[in-house]
């Protein structure tokens, strides 16, 4: 149950928004050393592509969808059972370690089956690496950042990448670095994240627009 927040004894009062390592620290007792090493792996040093709350109340929802079992409802322990491959053309010469995921959760119009968990893009070689629901890493090349740009900002990760991701040179990324027990940490974490934003973390903590009368 989240924790109610408010009240007269905290009205008119600036709430600080805690940070992204208050967040780890809350959930750590929900993974092991090895699991938040490798999550750390993954999103790069401290923590900075994770999502933050406004309240602990919001923290105690995130722990609570950790543990609910259709948090890994679509997650695939076996990455050589998908293929994405199959339907796209393989890169020539790429770089094909994942890019540093900044962008957890992504969002989505369909926070129950969404098509993507998490995403990061490397300027450097123009590379987009997205996560997808049934936890595939995978990579589109050629991404200009102003490409990136756009992706960050439609709330449809899925029919961006239909229109426009999937005509680039595009391929599994290479995870081989990362273990699984990360890699499911990470896709446990993410989705938990995802479903408490309601597939919209770009508007948490947004005041809302004001009714007309």
């Amino acid at each position: 149950m989240v924790r109610p927040t408010g009240g007269g004894g905290t009205r008119g009062k600036r709430v600080s928004q805690p940070s992204a390592q208050e967040l780890m620290t809350a959930v750590a007792g929900q993974f092991g050393p090895r699991q938040l090493q490798g999550i750390t792996q993954i999103t790069g040093p401290q923590y900075k592509g994770l999502p933050t709350a406004s309240s602990y109340g919001e923290f105690d929802e995130i722990i609570s969808l950790i543990k609910d079992k259709d948090t890994m409802k679509y997650f695939v322990k076996d990455q050589d059972q998908v293929g994405y491959n199959n339907y796209g053309e393989e890169p020539d010469m790429q770089d094909e370690e994942p890019a540093e995921l900044t962008v957890v959760p992504t969002s989505t119009i369909n926070p129950e089956r969404p098509r993507t968990v998490a995403a990061g893009y490397d300027k450097l070689e123009q590379k987009i690496t997205v996560v997808f629901r049934d936890g595939t890493f995978y990579n589109y090349y050629e991404v200009s950042p102003t490409e990136w740009q756009r992706f960050k900002a439609v709330v449809s990760k899925g029919r961006y990448i239909m229109a426009y991701l999937d005509s680039k040179p595009r391929g599994d990324a290479d995870v081989s670095g990362m273990s699984q027990t990360a890699r499911r940490a990470f896709y446990q974490f993410s989705r938990a994240a995802q479903r408490h934003y309601q597939g919209r973390p770009d508007k948490y903590g947004k005041t809302p627009k004001p009714k007309k009368p």
